[in-house]
């Protein structure tokens, strides 16, 4: 862990008070990391998003957005956001955390999948984003990077709706 992550580490265990117990940087993104943490109250093992303090404003606005845009969608394979807070000027959102790994990293370690493979896999993102675009979200970012695969079974989860726009349903 460099100093700046167990700095924002401390700052997040801050902001998130006893309930919670922040774990290890478990993703990083450009403008953000993702930490394991555990929920004490509900006794369940959680992801916290949250968004590097130099990130900027626009970055800032981005990050507001994505949680807005993913909370009106309720699907099976988007992911859900259970909660979303400033506290600080630290900005973070709750999710589940998801065990399993990218489409990327599943792709890097196993090359081509069989074709019945890939037709569920691209069966299930198509209905998360169906399900996004029912909500009136374009989630402009799809890639296996952003697909989670959870669990065994490697259900579809997509993830990272931080360019995500909303659209007229009417």
């Amino acid at each position: 862990v460099d100093d700046v992550d167990g700095q924002l580490r401390s700052r997040l265990q801050a902001a998130l008070g006893s309930d919670y117990r922040v774990g290890t940087v478990v993703g990083r993104g450009a403008s953000s990391r993702v930490w394991d943490a555990y929920d004490v109250p509900l006794d369940r093992k959680l992801a916290v998003k949250v968004l590097l303090p130099e990130a900027g404003v626009a970055a800032g606005r981005r990050f507001r957005r994505e949680a807005q845009l993913i909370a009106r969608v309720r699907h099976p394979h988007v992911m859900p956001i259970y909660h979303v807070r400033e506290h600080d000027g630290l900005s973070y959102f709750l999710m589940p955390l998801v065990k399993g790994e990218t489409l990327r990293d599943l792709l890097s370690r196993e090359g081509r999948l069989p074709f019945d493979e890939v037709v569920r896999i691209l069966d299930q993102a198509a209905a998360g984003l169906q399900a996004a675009h029912e909500a009136g979200i374009i989630h402009r970012d799809v890639k296996p990077e952003n697909i989670l695969m959870e669990g065994s079974d490697r259900a579809v989860l997509l993830t990272d709706f931080g360019v995500a726009r909303p659209f007229d349903t009417t």
